[in-house]
C-alpha cells in the first residue's frame, strides 16, 4: 500500500447512523479495496496498515544530514528560514498533505468505525497540553509564563526536556514537578541524529537521556522534530511506558505527508503511542497563520477530535519565537479556558491517561460499533 493507492471520499450525513455522524461531510482517504462505499470492510490488520502508512519518517530531512548540529545555527536565523519555507509551502498544501490531510485527518478512525473494528474511544475527551523544552529560555518561560496559565484552569502539562544539550536548571525543573506537572524526555541533544544513528550510538543516546527520566520519574518520550523510525520506537520500549512523537497530521514538517491519521491511542507492544492530534504551534507559525487563526483552528480541531472519541494532544514551545510571546500566550490562555468551560472535555496528564489505559475498569470504551 502507498499514498497513491488511496482514494479520497466524503460521506453524507444521510448515509451514516447517528453514532457515526462525527464523520459526516469530512474528507477521508482509504485504499480502494477497503472502501466502505464499495461494500468492503476493513480488518484489524488493514486498520493497522493504514495507520502505519505514513507514521514513520524514514527519509532524513536536511537538518539531520548536516556535518554539524543544526542547533549551532542561531535560533532567530533558523526561525526566519523556517518561516520563509513555510510561507512557500502554504501555497503547496496539495503536495505535502496528500495523506494525512491537513490540519486533522481521521481516516483511520473513520475506517475502523465503519468496519466495526474495535477501537479505543473516550466518552469525555482527554485534553493533554505539552511543551517541548528545547533551551534554557524555554524552561524559564515555562515556569514563569505557562504554568500559571495552566494552573489557573486546573490543568497540568507534560514537559519534554532535551537532556544532553545545555546545562539544565534543576531548580526550575524540580519546581515544575513539585507543582504537579509531568516531566518527559525530548531526545538526546536535538541534533536530529538519534532516529537515524547506528544501533550502538542510538542505544547510547537513549540510555543517556533516560538518566534524566529516572531522576524525574519520567515515563514518556518525544522525538526531537518528531523524527521517528521503527528502530527508534523499538529502542524506546525498554525505558518508557509511552511515546508521543507521531502526529495525527504532520503537515509539511519534518517531512511531507507524515502522520498516523488517527486521534486514538494504540500500542507498540507494551508501550503506548499517544498521537499528537492537534496542529502544532511551530508548523502554524511557520506557515504564516495569525494567533487568532491559530486559536480558531485549535478549537475546531479539538471539537472534531472530541466528537470522534479521540484525545486532544497539543504541543507548544515556550520560546518567544513560538508561543512564549504575548499574542500567543493570550490565545493559549483562551484555548485552555475554552476547554475548561466544556463539560465534554477534561484535562489529563499523559501519565494519568496511561494509567487509565492500563486499568481494565476505567471509563474508556473499546468500541465495536457496527
Amino acid at each position: 500500500m502507498n499514498v497513491d493507492q488511496l482514494i479520497q471520499t466524503k460521506i453524507g450525513r444521510d448515509a451514516l447512523p447517528p453514532s457515526l455522524d462525527w464523520m459526516a461531510d469530512r474528507n477521508f482517504s482509504w485504499p480502494a479495496l477497503m472502501h466502505p462505499a464499495q461494500g468492503s470492510s476493513a480488518t484489524t490488520a488493514d486498520i493497522e496498515a493504514l495507520r502505519m502508512l505514513a507514521a514513520f519518517t524514514e527519509k532524513r530531512p536536511t537538518s539531520s544530514k548536516l556535518p554539524f548540529s543544526y542547533t549551532k545555527v542561531p535560533p532567530l536565523e533558523r526561525q526566519y528560514l523556517a518561516r520563509v519555507i513555510g510561507r512557500l509551502q502554504r501555497a503547496r498544501q496539495s503536495t505535502w498533505a496528500k495523506f494525512p490531510g491537513w490540519p486533522v485527518d481521521l481516516s483511520v478512525d473513520a475506517l475502523a468505525d465503519l468496519s466495526g473494528v474495535a477501537s479505543i474511544k473516550f466518552p469525555v475527551t482527554p485534553v493533554m497540553v505539552s511543551h517541548d523544552i528545547d533551551s534554557p529560555e524555554g524552561l524559564s518561560s515555562l515556569v514563569k509564563d505557562f504554568l500559571p496559565i495552566e494552573e489557573s484552569v486546573g490543568c497540568r502539562s507534560a514537559n519534554y526536556i532535551v537532556p544532553c544539550a545545555w546545562p539544565i536548571d534543576h531548580r526550575l525543573l524540580g519546581e515544575t514537578l513539585r507543582r504537579g506537572h509531568e516531566i518527559g524526555i525530548h531526545g538526546y541533544d536535538h541534533s536530529n541524529q538519534t532516529a537515524f544513528a547506528p544501533p550502538a550510538e542510538r542505544t547510547r543516546r537513549l540510555e543517556e537521556g533516560y538518566r534524566l527520566a529516572e531522576r524525574y520519574d519520567g515515563i514518556g518520550y518525544r522525538a526531537p522534530s518528531l523524527l521517528r523510525t521503527r528502530e527508534l520506537i523499538e529502542g524506546l520500549k525498554r525505558h518508557y511506558k509511552y511515546d508521543s512523537s507521531i502526529p495525527t497530521s504532520g503537515g509539511p514538517f519534518p517531512v511531507p505527508n507524515n502522520g498516523c491519521a488517527s486521534a486514538r491511542p494504540w500500542r507498540f507492544g507494551d508501550m503506548w503511542e499517544l498521537p499528537l492530534t492537534m496542529p502544532r504551534d511551530g508548523s502554524l507559525r511557520f506557515l504564516g497563520y495569525s494567533p487568532d487563526k491559530i486559536l480558531a483552528m485549535w478549537k475546531s480541531s479539538a471539537e472534531y477530535i472530541g466528537r470522534s472519541g479521540g484525545i486532544v494532544c497539543l504541543l507548544t514551545h515556550c520560546e518567544a519565537g513560538f508561543s512564549g510571546n504575548p499574542p500567543m500566550l493570550a490565545i493559549y490562555r483562551a484555548f485552555l479556558e475554552w476547554c475548561a468551560g466544556n463539560s465534554w472535555m477534561r484535562f489529563s496528564r499523559p501519565r494519568d491517561l496511561i494509567d487509565e489505559l492500563d486499568t481494565p475498569e476505567s471509563a474508556i470504551m473499546i468500541d465495536n460499533i457496527c
